[in-house]
């Protein structure tokens, strides 16, 4: 095989520790199965040139935004879709955005894995059929699906791929179903091959000793109307037992940094409310992926709500308790143990501020099954995950 360029796009950002793992973890992947360029497309540059990834060559800047004013491309939308279609106006609305960029790679990653499960993009949509007509391999990397995925719109966008990897049975099931039978392919999520970094524990932490906590604006937002704030009070009440049911202390641990969707927002107003107690503890710097990873691996036990906290705290074999909001946590969750239930509590379920509390007591009282299940099963799927570089070059072989 001639020696090939790689790009990742459709990737919002390092911000998200959870997309900054998914390319590092696929930067290294890459480069074990075929030591070749790696470039990475980002819609928020300076955050990934900070990361400074050791297997990515060079990140090279995307601006989604509107390449005109809104309201004059909005109108050029309208007048082609009416005239043509909705894919013709997009086409036609990001043309001279499309005419200025290189396009110099030969295979396309799309490593947003669950962009399609966020509504439609015109601006997705319209990059991936210009790759298609400059002839580029384009491939949909460790993606979840769901049922809101395939709307007309976005199942002509997903079905511009030359290959799709599902991340979870669940989601290569409902591609199946939706007739999607060639070059799709069901491998674990890139990120739990993610390297761990470990660096020092804050003062007062001990291994093993505390239980680490993730939470996120996001989640919350999935909250039924009738139910409003009771996310926060179901982590309130299970640090309240925490503290007072056991001698561990607690980790605060953000995942993603972005202004629009920060974890420290909400933490802080957790940290504040028992920072009296001495025994929670908040981390405060913009630590990387693999470090954050690092202090997820040596919890007693962690309560996520970030898909990729959670990612790292079970390839981590940490016993996890997931406040899930999406497809996502339900089928990698499935795939691990078999089941969701004493796994993950929906937040659109949550009705009982001490649903997360209970749930989290009934984890503690099997921590040693959880261990020993978790030994069990993640090296073998952490190797499954490793695996779908080798299947991605035998596709690029026969092609």
């Amino acid at each position: 095989m001639a020696e090939l360029q790689f790009a990742l796009y459709h990737h919002g950002g390092s911000g998200n520790r959870g997309c900054a793992a998914l390319v590092d973890a696929t930067g290294a992947l890459l480069h074990s199965a075929f030591d070749a360029p790696v470039h990475l497309y980002s819609q928020r540059m300076q955050e990934d040139i900070d990361s400074a990834y050791a297997h990515i060559t060079s990140v090279r800047k995307v601006n989604p935004a509107a390449p005109v004013s809104l309201r004059t491309g909005e109108k050029i939308r309208l007048k082609a879709a009416r005239k043509f279609s909705l894919h013709a106006a997009d086409m036609l609305y990001y043309k001279e955005y499309f005419r200025t960029f290189p396009f110099e790679e030969d295979v396309f990653l799309s490593i947003g894995g669950d962009n399609y499960c966020y509504g439609e993009s015109s601006f997705m949509h319209a990059f991936d059929a210009e790759l298609k007509r400059r002839k580029k391999t384009t491939v949909l990397w460790g993606c979840s699906l769901d049922e809101t995925s395939f709307s007309k719109y976005n199942a002509q966008d997903l079905r511009t791929y030359d290959a799709i990897f599902a991340r979870e049975t669940g989601t290569y099931t409902l591609l199946r179903e939706k007739g999607f039978s060639e070059n799709i392919f069901l491998h674990p999520d890139p990120a739990f091959t993610l390297p761990t970094t470990f660096l020092p524990l804050p003062q007062g932490l001990q291994e093993g000793k505390y239980i680490g906590i993730n939470a996120s604006p996001l989640v919350f937002s999935y909250e039924r109307s009738m139910h409003k704030g009771v996310g926060m009070q179901a982590y309130e009440r299970l640090i309240s037992w925490i503290l007072s049911e056991t001698d561990n202390a607690v980790l605060l641990i953000p995942h993603v940094f972005w202004d629009f969707s920060d974890d420290r927002e909400v933490l802080r107003k957790i940290y504040e409310k028992f920072a009296g107690t001495g025994r929670v503890v908040m981390l405060g710097q913009m630590y990387s992926a693999r470090e954050l990873k690092g202090f997820i691996a040596r919890c007693r036990a962690f309560v996520g709500a970030r898909t990729h906290s959670t990612i790292a705290a079970y390839s981590s074999c940490v016993p996890t308790l997931v406040l899930g909001y999406s497809v996502k946590s339900v089928n990698i969750a499935l795939d691990l143990f078999g089941k969701t239930d004493g796994f993950v509590v929906p937040v659109d379920q949550l009705d009982d501020p001490d649903g997360l509390r209970k749930a989290f007591e009934a984890l503690l009282q099997n921590e040693l099954l959880h261990r020993e299940t978790l030994g069990a099963c993640v090296p073998d799927y952490v190797h499954r995950a490793s695996q779908a570089v080798l299947t991605l070059r035998d596709f690029l072989q026969r092609r």
